[in-house]
């Protein structure tokens, strides 16, 4: 499915507790796969989430905003080998991301708010046109002064089925932290974060493409009444504010 020119995956999101968790990941383990990234499809991850100086972002979120856009800086693992950079695009229930692997010096550039290795690459068309998000951010930062706000962490667990192409998640002990001072602070795995959301709940994303299988549906159905659309972008922003002081509009 696409809307214009994005490719578009629908986006459905769960509060669930850790009973629900192992009652699901019972049915999963039967039905689905492991993702082959991570141990047993398990892995941490951490974002670095970028908005304007008027916190944007968030504002469309907390206002209820159908469409939005959001921009992070992603590692996994805490492992600098792999960095991305990635944009993600929400229409209603629908979501379209597009994501580029980055340099550790690209990072520190998009970091400390300085694009002038995209204008290079834009001009020299040295990428052919295929590192998308960097050209896209390099856009909206000519308008919105993108800079980075609050970063988000959690461990996930990756559950995958071929048909409609779900992907499962599980992604527990949701904690936020402050902007790291540079790079090297980006991948501390003594940086300082505080909880975003209670112990005892986690949250399932399931994602798909045209059509959601049937038994995979029947396995989400106890849980309609807790569908959610929070964010965890938006929670943590919460946590930050409460623990730290910093505003959010």
């Amino acid at each position: 499915m696409r809307y214009k020119d994005h490719r578009l995956r629908h986006e459905l999101k769960y509060i669930i507790s850790v009973g629900d968790y192992f009652e699901l990941r019972g049915r999963a383990l039967a039905l689905m796969r492991h993702d082959e990234h991570g141990d047993d499809g398990r892995y941490f991850v951490r974002s670095l989430y970028l908005d304007d100086i008027m916190l944007s972002d968030y504002s469309q979120k907390a206002d209820g905003w159908n469409r939005r856009r959001k921009y992070r800086i992603r590692i996994y693992d805490l492992d600098d080998s792999l960095v991305k950079f990635e944009i993600k695009d929400k229409f209603d229930s629908c979501i379209s991301k597009v994501s580029d692997v980055i340099t550790c010096e690209e990072c520190e550039s998009i970091m400390a708010g300085e694009y002038e290795f995209v204008s290079d690459m834009i001009f020299e068309n040295s990428d052919k046109g295929e590192r998308r998000a960097l050209r896209l951010a390099y856009i909206d930062n000519a308008a919105k002064i993108l800079s980075p706000q609050v970063i988000v962490d959690y461990d996930r667990e990756v559950f995958v089925c071929d048909e409609g192409n779900v992907r499962m998640t599980f992604d527990m002990n949701l904690r936020a932290g402050t902007v790291p001072a540079d790079k090297e602070e980006l991948f501390d795995p003594e940086l300082v974060t505080v909880p975003a959301y209670e112990e005892e709940c986690m949250i399932l994303e399931v994602k798909y493409d045209d059509y959601l299988p049937n038994h995979i549906r029947q396995m989400l159905r106890p849980l309609g009444r807790w569908q959610s659309s929070q964010s965890k972008y938006a929670m943590c922003c919460l946590a930050q504010a409460n623990y730290f002081g910093k505003d959010v509009f």
